[in-house]
């Protein structure tokens, strides 16, 4: 999700990622920036919103590669 992930850079959030799951956005930010996600999590929301998801969620283990495939292996 392109557009998700160059709000959050402007943001000024460095390796992010959005997850799509159908109607809900998943996002990851590293760890450390966790807490200043949620601090902007009115914002945030409202520009997801924009984008079309109904749900707004964020990723608590944070941001890792490969993490869209972690329920493929269930």
């Amino acid at each position: 999700m392109e557009q998700g992930e160059a709000y959050l850079h402007k943001l000024g959030f460095d390796d992010v990622r959005v997850r799509i799951h159908q109607d809900l956005a998943r996002i990851e930010v590293t760890p450390d920036q966790i807490q200043k996600l949620i601090s902007q999590g009115s914002d945030v929301v409202s520009y997801f919103k924009t984008l079309g998801f109904l749900y707004v969620t964020v990723d608590l283990q944070g941001y890792r590669r490969g993490s869209l495939n972690e329920g493929l292996n269930r």
